[in-house]
């Protein structure tokens, strides 16, 4: 994560502090609080090629966000962990959507960063046996107790993120969709609010994470874009988006 600047002022630490602190303690629980988001709606086109597991990897690949779509951010390693996947695999069964070993393929780009760790960006393409299949992952995410269940498991991951005196406040809506021109699309942010006492204050942090998506035949492609103090740029999130399409549009047209 960021360092510490060297300034010795109370206040520069109580500003700087709980933003690193705060930013350390809660993208891992984000991480696995979206595990389920590689849904979105189904869209049948004639003409799309069939996708294979023995192809489906080469194809996730190919549709991932890249480090030219973010040239000043650096890139750095985005692995999945045995505790994401067993977090992801109670949020799915919890929602009704489709096991995540059901997919041919399920792959992550890197995580591209800020210097000091402010945004994050990141993409998921998971590859389905079938569009039937992704129908099933989206209707389960449309209805309410998608919601109820992610909310639910965000608040028991960071319940034991945080000290006691700490206070965790956390949300999750749907807001329109910034990716345009196929079928439909989603838009889901986590807004987390922490506020911590460091150095004799009082301090109020904001962490945001915006999970955006759609479906394209057999892929199911989220974009991740996270940030602190300032909900994520929806122009960031439409370029990439659109980067994103027609990627997906390229691999399996």
């Amino acid at each position: 994560m960021g360092t510490h600047s060297s300034d010795s002022s109370a206040d520069h630490r109580a500003r700087r502090g709980p933003i690193h602190r705060t930013g350390e303690r809660i993208w891992p629980a984000v991480s696995i609080a979206v595990t389920i988001l590689a849904v979105a709606a189904p869209v049948a086109l004639a003409g799309l090629r069939t996708i294979n597991r023995a192809d489906a990897v080469t194809v996730a690949n190919a549709i991932s966000i890249r480090h030219s779509d973010v040239p000043t951010l650096k890139q750095q390693g985005n692995p999945t962990t045995a505790t994401n996947d067993t977090s992801g695999a109670a949020l799915t069964a919890c929602a009704g959507g489709v096991p995540a070993s059901k997919a041919f393929a399920n792959t992550e780009s890197p995580a591209f960063v800020t210097a000091n760790d402010s945004l994050s960006i990141s993409s998921e393409t998971e590859i389905l046996p079938s569009v039937a299949l992704v129908a099933t992952d989206f209707a389960a995410f449309e209805r309410p107790l998608a919601l109820t269940c992610l909310h639910s498991l965000l608040s028991k991951e960071l319940g034991g993120e945080f000290p006691k005196t700490d206070k965790v406040k956390t949300t999750v809506a749907r807001f329109p969709s910034v990716i345009s021109g196929v079928g439909k699309s989603f838009g889901l942010r986590f807004a987390i609010v922490v506020t911590v006492k460091q150095g004799g204050k009082t301090v109020s942090v904001a962490v945001y994470d915006d999970v955006v998506g759609f479906a394209y035949g057999q892929a199911e492609v989220t974009l991740n874009v996270q940030t602190t103090l300032t909900p994520p740029s929806a122009t960031l999130e439409r370029s990439l988006g659109a980067a994103l399409l027609k990627r997906a549009q390229t691999a399996l047209g």
